[in-house]
This record gives structure tokens, sequence and C-alpha cells, in this order.
């Protein structure tokens, strides 16, 4: 009989624990509030086919993204309103094929891919990143972003600075 206890205290261990799908849903991150983090070199980039904002979100974001950590990028196109002889109107410009990656801007850390998903809402853009630690305590990155607008290309960046762990 002592001999089944461990046996019978690990089934009812395992018995408690939820499927490995179960877990990753019921654990997956969602994009807390995004902010203008006061590292970015900008927050509004202004490109000459379209605007566009660009905002962070962590769970321990201060004004810095935490390495090692995911983190969310939001990309907003931002509409226009021209003004017309007879009234304001609002424009958005055809923005497609987002492709995107980061950099280190002072040290080469590679490439990591930034993959931009439509979010529920027309011209939001949403990607999860994580990056590596550094050696030093604060690190500078490039986000580097190449949009299709209207037929055309476009690409821009916005630097921003992480914080080790």
């Amino acid at each position: 009989m002592l001999k089944q206890l461990p046996l019978v205290g690990f089934l009812l261990l395992i018995s408690a624990c939820k499927p490995v799908s179960e877990q990753d849903s019921a654990n997956t991150l969602k994009p807390l509030v995004p902010l203008c983090i006061a590292s970015q070199s900008q927050c509004q980039v202004n490109t000459k086919l379209a605007n566009f904002s660009i905002k962070f979100s962590q769970q321990y974001l201060s004004d810095k993204v935490k390495t090692e950590l995911p983190f969310f990028i939001e990309l907003v196109e931002l509409i226009e309103l021209t003004e017309s002889p007879q009234s304001e109107q609002i424009t958005k410009k055809n923005t497609t094929n987002i492709t995107a990656y980061l950099e280190g801007k002072d040290m080469f850390m590679g490439k990591v891919p930034v993959f931009f998903e439509q979010s529920g809402k027309d011209g939001v853009y949403l990607a999860q990143s994580l990056l590596a630690s550094c050696s030093d305590e604060q690190m500078v990155w490039r986000l580097w972003i190449t949009a299709d607008i209207s037929g055309q290309t476009q690409t821009f960046f916005v630097d921003f600075t992480s914080q080790r762990l």
C-alpha cells in the first residue's frame, strides 16, 4: 500500500492540471493599454504617403520596454481630415503588406522579425515581440516598418529604449 502512495499522489496532481492547449488559451497575453513611451524617438510618424501612430504595451512598462518579457506594438494608420469646399472629408489610405523587424541601433543583435496582424478595427495593426537581454543595462532598438500604401512602398522607423530585467 505504501508503495502505491507516490503513484496515487502523482495521479492526483496531474489530474488537477489543464491540458496544455487549454492552459495556453487561458494564459494568452492580451494587449494592455498601448502607450507612447518616453524613450520613443517619435509617437507619430508622418510619411509622404500616410501618417501612423506607434505605441507599446507591456505588463511592467514604464518608459522603457523590458527585455525578456513579451510586449505589444500597436500601429495605427491615422485618418486624415481634408477640407473641401462643401464639407470636411475623412480620407483613409489603403495600407497593405506590412512587414517589420527590430534591430539594435548601436549594437548588432540580429534582426528580430515583427509580424503585424490587423486587429478588429480598420487601420489598427498589432504585433507581439520579445527582446533579448543585452550586457548593457539599457539599449536603443530601431523598429523598421515597411508598408504598401495605395500601391506605393513606404519605409520608416522608430527608435526606443529597452531596459534589462
